[in-house]
C-alpha cells in the first residue's frame, strides 16, 4: 500500500518499510513530482517536471491546477480529445504508481490518497475514481491536515496539545484544529476555502507586472500569459529568502523590468490576507475556542514558506507558528503512517485518529427549508436517522431531494442526489418516511429511505462512483491505459530540451543565438544514440542552460566569448 499527497502543485508517494515513512522518488531523483500534464500530437503524454516545462511551449495542450475543478463538469481539451479533471488526475496518479513499483520491485495496487478537508461529496468521489482509473484501490481517503497532524503526532508531539494545521498549498488553504493526546488524534473543526492558495499570489504578481508596464492581461496571447504565471511564481519563491527582488521578462520581443518587496507583496495581496483570516476565524468560532486555547500553529504547504504569510499567521497567534517537518512532505508522511496503521504493523497500530464531516448533509423540505440530518463538525463515522411524514392528503409517493452545505435555504446547497419512495395514500402526515443517512471515515455516504407502511425500502451509496456509472468508469480506464506515457529512460533528456525552448522565448537575440546552437548540438548528440556520448553532452547543455538562465533571472550579464567557450569540449583522455 503507498500513500500519496496528489497536490494541486506538486504531488508525492511514499511507503510505510521497515519501521518509518519512506517518500519515494521520481525518475529525476526528486520526491516532488509537479501535478501537470501535456499532450504531443503523436498522443504521448508528459506527466510532472517535463509537462511543467512545456507550460510555455505548448501551453494549449499542457494543463495544471485541474486538482481545483475535480467534480464538475470542466473539461480540457488536446488534440481533439476532451478530458475530465478525474482523468488528468488519473494520470499524474498513474505516474506516480509506476514511480512506486519501479523504487519497490513489485506492482502496487491500493493506495491512502490525500484530499482537501474542504472537499465536498463529489470532490471526493472523483478523487476515488481518479485513483480506480490509475488501477489503484483507494483505501483510504485522509483529510490534508489531518495527514499533517498524524505526521506531527508521531514525530514531534509527546504530550497532551490542541494546535491547529495550517495548510496552505498551491490551489486551496486547509485548516484543521487538533487535539491530541497519548496515541489519539482528535480532529475537533475544520475549515478551508478550496480556491485560495499560492497560484492566487502568482497571478496578483502577475497582473501587477503588467499594470506597471502598460500591459493589458486580457490581450496576451496564452504563451505570454504563461511566461508572466512563470515569472512572477519565481518572484515569489526569491522573496522567501530575500525582502526585495528584481525581474526582467520579454514580451512580444521587449524586455520589461519589474521590481518587489515583501512588504509590497502584501499591500498587494490584502483581499487575500483578508480571506485567510476569515478561514482561521471560521475554524476558532466552530472549534469555540479563543487564540489562548492553541499552543501553536503548524505550517504545512508550500506556500505556508512564504515569509508574509507566516508573519500574517504568527501575528494572530502570538508567534506560535512552528514546522511541523518539511511543509512540503508532511501531507505524504502523514499518508504514510496511515498505510502503516491500515496494514497493522507494530509500531504505529495503536494509533487512533479521528476526524470530522466537513459539511452538513440533509434533506429539503416543505418551502425549500434544509433539514440537517448528519451536522458538520460531527465525529466519523456518523449514522443518524430521521423521520418525514407526507405534507398532502392522498399522497402517493415522497421525493427526497439531498443537499450538502450550511444554507438554511435548501435549493442554495449542493444538490447531491435525489430519491423517490411509493407511499400508501392516506390523510396527510399519516405516513412515516424513515431517512438514514451513514458517512463514513473515508467520506463513503450512504442514504437509506423506509417506508414501515409498506415495507420498500431504498438505499444509494454516494463518494464511491461519484455518479459515473460503471461502464463508463471503465471505459476511460481503458482510453487511459492506450494513452502513451513518456519513456522515462528517454525523461531527462526530454525534460532539459523542453526548458531549454521556454527559455529560449525570453531571451534577447544574442541569447537566443547561443541557446539555438546549444540546442542543436544536444539533438545531435541524442541522435548518436550512445548513452556515453549523450550523457556528457547532457552535462555540457546543463551548464549553458544554466548561465542563460542566471544571466535571464540573475542579471550576471551577458559574456558571449565566455558563452562561446563552452562549446570547445575537452577531449576524452
Amino acid at each position: 500500500m503507498i500513500g500519496i499527497d496528489l497536490g494541486t502543485t506538486n504531488s508525492l508517494v511514499c511507503v510505510w518499510e521497515e519501521a518509518h515513512v519512506r517518500l519515494l522518488e521520481n525518475c529525476f531523483g526528486e520526491k516532488l513530482t509537479p501535478s501537470v500534464v501535456s499532450f504531443d500530437e503523436d498522443g504521448t503524454v508528459y506527466v510532472g517536471k517535463t509537462a511543467r516545462e512545456r507550460l510555455v511551449t505548448h501551453p494549449e495542450t499542457t494543463f495544471r491546477e485541474f486538482k481545483r475543478d475535480m467534480g464538475t463538469d470542466t473539461r480540457y481539451t488536446a488534440y481533439g480529445r476532451e478530458y475530465t479533471p478525474e482523468e488528468l488526475s488519473a494520470l499524474v496518479l498513474k505516474q506516480l504508481k509506476a514511480d512506486a513499483e519501479l523504487a519497490l520491485g513489485h506492482p502496487v495496487h491500493e493506495a491512502v490518497i490525500s484530499v482537501p478537508a474542504y472537499f465536498n461529496d463529489r470532490q471526493r468521489a472523483a478523487t476515488r475514481n481518479a485513483g480506480l482509473l490509475a488501477g489503484l484501490k483507494v483505501e483510504r481517503l485522509i483529510n490534508e491536515p489531518s495527514a499533517a497532524a498524524l505526521a506531527y503526532h508521531v514525530d514531534q508531539c509527546d504530550d497532551e496539545e490542541m494546535f491547529i494545521v495550517f495548510d496552505f498549498g498551491g490551489g486551496t488553504l486547509d485548516v484543521s484544529l487538533v487535539d491530541a493526546f497519548e496515541n489519539v488524534i482528535e480532529i475537533q473543526s475544520i475549515s478551508g476555502d478550496n480556491r485560495l492558495g499560492g497560484k492566487d499570489f502568482n497571478s496578483l504578481i502577475a497582473y501587477d507586472i503588467c499594470s506597471r508596464n502598460h500591459l493589458v492581461w486580457k490581450d496576451l496571447s496564452q504563451q505570454d500569459r504563461a511566461i508572466l504565471l512563470r515569472e512572477a511564481e519565481q518572484v515569489k519563491m526569491r522573496l522567501t529568502d530575500s525582502e526585495a527582488t528584481a525581474a526582467q521578462v520579454r514580451i512580444n520581443g521587449r524586455e520589461y523590468s519589474y521590481t518587489l518587496s515583501n512588504q509590497q507583496l502584501v499591500d498587494l495581496s490584502t483581499e487575500l490576507f483578508m480571506a485567510i483570516q476569515k478561514v482561521l476565524s471560521k475554524l476558532m468560532n466552530n472549534g469555540m475556542v479563543t487564540e489562548n486555547n492553541i499552543s501553536r500553529v503548524i505550517m504545512v504547504g508550500g506556500s505556508s514558506k512564504m515569509p508574509t504569510v507566516r508573519q500574517f499567521v504568527s501575528r494572530l497567534f502570538g508567534g506560535r507558528i512552528s514546522e511541523g517537518g518539511n511543509p512540503d512532505e508532511i501531507i505524504c508522511q502523514g499518508t504514510g503512517i496511515l498505510c502503516g496503521i491500515k496494514e497493522r504493523k507494530s509500531e504505529v497500530r495503536d494509533l487512533a485518529l479521528t476526524d470530522i464531516c466537513p459539511f452538513t448533509l440533509g434533506v429539503g423540505t416543505q418551502g425549500d427549508v434544509m433539514s440537517p440530518i448528519i451536522r458538520k463538525n460531527m465525529s466519523l463515522p456518523s449514522s443518524y436517522v430521521h423521520e418525514y411524514t407526507t405534507v398532502s392528503d392522498n399522497q402517493t409517493s415522497v421525493r427526497l431531494r439531498v443537499y450538502q452545505g450550511e444554507n438554511h435555504k435548501a435549493s442554495l446547497n449542493l444538490f447531491l442526489t435525489e430519491m423517490k419512495i411509493m407511499v400508501p395514500p392516506k390523510p396527510r402526515g399519516e405516513v412515516v418516511v424513515e431517512v438514514r443517512f451513514s458517512y463514513d471515515i473515508n467520506g463513503l455516504f450512504d442514504i437509506d429511505v423506509f417506508c414501515p407502511d409498506t415495507g420498500e425500502h431504498l438505499r444509494r451509496e454516494l463518494g464511491t462512483g461519484g455518479g459515473m456509472p460503471k461502464e463508463e468508469l471503465m471505459a476511460s480506464r481503458a482510453a487511459l491505459e492506450k494513452i502513451k506515457i513518456h519513456p522515462r529512460d528517454m525523461e531527462k533528456n526530454k525534460c532539459i530540451l523542453e526548458k531549454a525552448e521556454a527559455v529560449y522565448v525570453e531571451c534577447n537575440e544574442s541569447q537566443q543565438a547561443f541557446l539555438g546552437r546549444a540546442i542543436e548540438r544536444f539533438q545531435a548528440a541524442l541522435n548518436q544514440q550512445q548513452p556515453r556520448v549523450v550523457e556528457r553532452a547532457y552535462r555540457m547543455f546543463q551548464v549553458q542552460l544554466a548561465m542563460i538562465e542566471n544571466a535571464l533571472f540573475h542579471f550576471d550579464g551577458f559574456d558571449e566569448e565566455e558563452w562561446d567557450a563552452t562549446f570547445d569540449e575537452p577531449e576524452e583522455p
